[in-house]
């Protein structure tokens, strides 16, 4: 009888513990979902998330939110997706079996801004001037850049934005430094300006790149973020990224 009161109270002192370290922390955390060669990140502070892009379908990001996310949480606070592609919104079905989703933005422009507690998320791009780039049929030319800024933190998510875009972009007087920026179209050469580096002087640059796909990341554009000062973090090589400040 002993025997089964002590198990007993060991299983459920294990059972509090796993709970408690399920809660939320109140730190901000910036979370680099593996999901192959796509982009999607979570952004947490104590129970609000926002999921920005969900990566390919059958990519992962329901298990990166099954890790990340308390088991009895059902709701993304916001979904914002950087530009239609199916490397960036092809799990969205696939969240949306799982999870309730509160607000969507899908179609964003400069100057919309978002506030949650001490937590600020504005658009940076693009601006209805810009959507002129965006008149051919290249959707990366109109990927959603969202600044979020926390305290004195500052993250800078890209999409899939050009080297000609991040030029105007830098010009435009709306880019501050920043400590982590979500590296443009998983390093593609054709990305990633030595411009816009100078612009946002990242201090940590991640890449979200799928093994062997493409050639990204591009030794052009790891040269750039190299020369630019950033220490570079890679999903294809370190897996699943979380960043806590």
């Amino acid at each position: 009888m002993r025997k089964i009161l002590c198990w007993s109270v060991v299983v459920t002192f294990l059972l509090l513990a796993w709970v408690m370290g399920q809660a939320p922390d109140g730190k901000l955390h910036l979370v680099f979902c593996d999901v192959g060669q796509g982009d999607a990140a979570l952004v947490i502070r104590g129970s609000f998330q926002m999921l920005i892009d969900t990566g390919p379908k059958n990519g992962g990001v329901v298990a990166c939110l099954g890790r990340q996310v308390p088991f009895w949480d059902r709701q993304i606070e916001i979904f914002v997706n950087s530009h239609p592609q199916a490397d960036h919104i092809g799990a969205l079905a696939e969240v949306e079996k799982r999870y309730q989703i509160g607000k969507k933005w899908l179609a964003a422009v400069a100057g919309d801004r978002i506030r949650y507690g001490d937590l600020d998320f504005d658009i940076l791009w693009p601006a209805a001037s810009d959507r002129v780039l965006g008149a051919s049929t290249d959707l990366n030319q109109l990927s959603v850049v969202v600044a979020v800024n926390y305290g004195k933190f500052r993250a800078l998510f890209t999409g899939d934005l050009g080297a000609e875009e991040e030029r105007v972009l830098a010009d435009s007087g709306r880019l501050t430094a920043v400590d982590v920026l979500k590296v443009a179209h998983h390093g593609s050469k054709y990305s990633s300006a030595a411009e816009f580096l100078s612009a946002v002087s990242p201090k940590l640059a991640v890449i979200s790149v799928g093994k062997n796909n493409y050639g990204h990341p591009t030794s052009q554009a790891l040269e750039r973020l190299k020369a630019a000062g950033a220490r570079i973090w890679r999903t294809d090589r370190q897996g699943e990224l979380e960043i806590v400040w």
